[in-house]
């Protein structure tokens, strides 16, 4: 995989994740697509997440988002009723589609199940201020999410190999702001 977005994923809105996963394929069934809600400014969907993904592509790569699933608490529940590509333009979330708790969301296609085994040390950060920065190093503590690019083993680093049982191909518009509040349906 030669470009990926790494995140860290679990419990969120108080959900679980396998419950997550069972909803996220529902939309995907009825809408073409999902949204996976985050937040955290070091993936911004307009300034980051987006240009990351579109030069990738128009390069002929696949862009995949890789989770690794962690123990979380997170229990803000407020369900997203609108998008914007672009900071300005808002338009209601497709049918079909639920985003609790977010800032944030990476548009998917199909969540696939799969025993990827993802060595960070062979990756570095895609863009942004941290460009460059081998991805063994920058994905810890409170950073549990990049944009990431493969270049090969590092030399001298000790593998930071983490395993994912789910993986989905990046979307067009890649990335989107969230806003609104609506009951849970």
């Amino acid at each position: 995989m030669e470009s990926i977005v790494f995140m860290k994923v679990g419990m969120h809105a108080s959900e679980s994740f396998e419950n997550i996963l069972v909803r996220k394929n529902k939309e995907f069934d009825r809408a073409g697509m999902s949204f996976w809600g985050y937040g955290g400014g070091t993936m911004h969907p307009i300034s980051k997440l987006q240009p990351f993904a579109k030069f990738r592509v128009e390069q002929g790569r696949d862009v995949r988002l890789i989770m690794e699933v962690i123990k979380s608490n997170h229990s803000m529940s407020a369900v997203a009723d609108e998008y914007s590509e672009d900071g300005e333009n808002w338009k209601p979330i497709p049918e079909g589609i639920e985003v609790r708790g977010s800032k944030y969301a990476v548009v998917l296609n199909e969540i696939v199940p799969g025993d990827l085994e993802v060595d960070l040390t062979r990756y570095v950060v895609g863009i942004g201020p941290s460009e460059g920065k081998n991805a063994g190093g920058y994905i810890k503590g409170r950073v549990d999410k990049g944009l990431l690019d493969y270049v090969g083993p590092a030399n001298e680093v000790v593998p930071r190999v983490v395993k994912s049982g789910y993986s989905a191909k990046l979307a067009q518009p890649f990335g989107v702001l969230l806003r609104g509040e609506r009951p849970a349906r």
